[in-house]
This record gives C-alpha cells, sequence and structure tokens, in this order.
C-alpha cells in the first residue's frame, strides 16, 4: 500500500513540475516579447530543450546533478558568445538573452530546492 502511495506521490510530484516549467516559459515568453524586441527564439528553444533535460535527470537518474546544471548552462552560455562573435546575434541580442539565462537559472535552482525536499 505504501509503494502504491509513494508512486502516485511522485507521479503527481512529477505533474507539478512539469505544468509548473510549462507556466514559468508561458509567463517568461510573454513578458519578453511585451517588454524586449526579440528577432529569433532559438536560443529561447535551446534554454527550454536543456531546462527538460535537467528536469528528466532529477527525477530519473543518480549522477551529480549540479555538475550537470552547471554544464548544460555553460554550453547554452558558450553557443551564445560563438555567435555573437560571428555577429549572428547583436549586442542587445546578447544581453536580453544573457538576462533570460539568469532568470532561468534561477528558477531552474528554485526547482532544484523544490525537488529536493
Amino acid at each position: 500500500m505504501i509503494e502504491f502511495i509513494s508512486f502516485y506521490f511522485t507521479l503527481i510530484l512529477i505533474l507539478v513540475i512539469i505544468v509548473y516549467q510549462i507556466v514559468i516559459s508561458f509567463f517568461e515568453l510573454c513578458i519578453l516579447t511585451a517588454f524586449l524586441n526579440i528577432k529569433t527564439y532559438k536560443y529561447i528553444k535551446l534554454l527550454k530543450i536543456l531546462e527538460a533535460i535537467i528536469i528528466g535527470v532529477i527525477f530519473f537518474s543518480n549522477i551529480y546533478k549540479k555538475l550537470l546544471f552547471i554544464l548544460l548552462f555553460l554550453i547554452y552560455f558558450i553557443i551564445l558568445i560563438y555567435d555573437l562573435y560571428e555577429e549572428r546575434v547583436s549586442d542587445k541580442d546578447f544581453s536580453i538573452y544573457t538576462l533570460f539565462i539568469f532568470i532561468d537559472f534561477f528558477l531552474t535552482f528554485f526547482l532544484f530546492l523544490f525537488a529536493k525536499n
């Protein structure tokens, strides 16, 4: 009986976190498009894919999660800097996407704290 309850509790917790990520992503995109002029959503899509990987790892793996968390955000930042160097991204867009990564960094950090408890 305990295994049955814990399974459903875990399932509900996963669904709540997925819904949380969807709602937060929606509000982030609404705020960014309302206040900032964004030309491409390529980097936002990349960041959301990396967040989905992090969420999957939180629940379904035993690897060192903080290292993966830092590594994935570092990959995103390296791609962004490379595109700035290749002049695919303007300075203004670079600052917008950098702001966006820090917002997502803190939101994902709070997700870690929520999942840890």
